[in-house]
């Protein structure tokens, strides 16, 4: 249908279920009369929406006036009030629209219930979505053991984030068991990307950890993982490293933030990053590292052409380690993205960073690509001085997109 059509649809389906229309999407619908409209960014945090975030029913007529079009790729409804009885809508148009690619549930109150509805969908024949968020919702253990029962099955998704969504021990295996596992046949051989960032984890144990490596070491398509506020300690990071990270081939991208690596683990990290060739980011921001954790990775960076991007924030980095980090920047051109905010930077760290990041800036340093980083320096009476410098992650150009340029 054309979007004067789908307008149409859509205030008949809201005229049917008695709800009132959401005036956002009419007015992106008039914005697009005579053309097409792709994408429809309907999220609750926005400021058109904020003091009306969308509702239930709102939900049921909007996946009813959806189902037949064949325009919208990318769906939007995160941070509204969608519950499982509106995840059932959603479901209800993952089976019906064969078009839509993305849809993001993120920041909802979505329960176990309605994440079974949203696993019987994809785990249908002919699913074609790609990429689902439902971070943030309160999924549960018996949502998330659903969700891995419906990935042994689909073949779509390539993308997945369940982060911060209630789940224990139990789930977090499930889902591991689902993308790899020894001997294990009806495994997912399609997902690029999951987040399972955040689980409950009352008290250190390594059985997760231990599901997480022997799922790395068997999963073959797997490139970007997300594994933040796992409470992983030096020592489960030494497992992870050893028996999974080392023995997987595919992924490209860790996410480690906020966990409780010390300086300790700075002889792992030296590991992954030297070993792991395939490893272009990893994300270390606020765990403990120290200067030891700084000075071990200062010391790869020159002879890891393949990491591009690094986020140390908030890692309790002293002087000697930002020091470290600061002298390696002019031994790594490949480096494109260096985050350092939210470590103590004095006299010595604040000099040495404003003369690297200066002579990077001149080009004496490096015949590659422009480094971002989340630092701005300058000179104030002869005295180097930091400050923070707001940075985003698409500014960062890597060197095969710059030669595809």
């Amino acid at each position: 249908p054309t979007m004067d059509e789908l307008k149409e649809l859509y205030l008949k389906a809201c005229s049917s279920m008695s709800c009132e229309p959401i005036h956002a999407l009419v007015e992106d619908l008039d914005a697009a009369e005579g053309g097409s409209l792709t994408t429809l960014r309907l999220n609750g945090n926005s400021k058109r929406l904020f003091k009306s975030r969308v509702q239930p029913m709102q939900v049921f007529s909007l996946c009813e006036a959806l189902q037949d079009d064949c325009n919208v790729l990318f769906l939007d409804l995160s941070y509204n009030q969608v519950n499982d009885l509106a995840a059932q809508a959603v479901a209800g148009l993952i089976k019906a629209n064969r078009t839509m690619k993305f849809i993001n549930l993120g920041g909802n109150c979505i329960g176990p219930l309605g994440a079974e509805h949203l696993a019987r969908a994809l785990s249908a024949p002919g699913c074609t979505l790609q990429v689902l968020s439902l971070a943030g919702n309160p999924l549960g253990e018996d949502g998330v053991m659903a969700i891995g029962d419906m990935l042994r099955v689909n073949t779509s998704l390539q993308g997945l984030d369940i982060s911060d969504v209630q789940v224990g021990i139990k789930g977090i295996i499930s889902i591991c068991a689902a993308l790899g596992g020894e001997g294990e046949e009806d495994v997912n051989r399609t997902l690029q990307a999951i987040d399972i960032s955040a689980p409950i984890i009352q008290q250190q144990q390594d059985t997760t950890t231990l599901s997480v490596a022997r799922m790395l070491a068997s999963n073959s398509t797997l490139k970007e993982l997300g594994l933040g506020k796992h409470r992983l300690v030096d020592n489960q990071l030494e497992m992870l490293v050893t028996y999974g990270l080392l023995r997987n081939n595919t992924l490209v991208s860790l996410d480690l933030r906020a966990n409780r690596l010390s300086g300790f683990s700075g002889p792992q990290l030296e590991r992954l990053v030297t070993e792991r060739q395939q490893l272009t980011s990893l994300n270390l921001a606020s765990n403990m590292l120290g200067d030891a954790g700084a000075r071990a990775l200062a010391a790869t960076l020159p002879y890891s052409p393949w990491l591009t991007r690094l986020d140390l924030r908030s890692n309790t980095i002293g002087e000697q380690g930002l020091v470290a980090l600061a002298e390696a920047l002019g031994l790594a051109s490949h480096l494109r993205l260096l985050l350092l905010w939210g470590n103590p930077m004095g006299l010595a760290a604040s000099r040495a960073l404003h003369d690297s990041l200066s002579s990077l800036q001149q080009g004496v340093a490096t015949a590659g690509g422009k480094l971002v980083t989340d630092l701005t320096t300058y000179e104030v009476d002869g005295r180097a001085q930091v400050a923070l410098l707001q940075v985003d992650g698409s500014e960062v150009v890597d060197e095969e997109e710059e030669n595809e340029a």
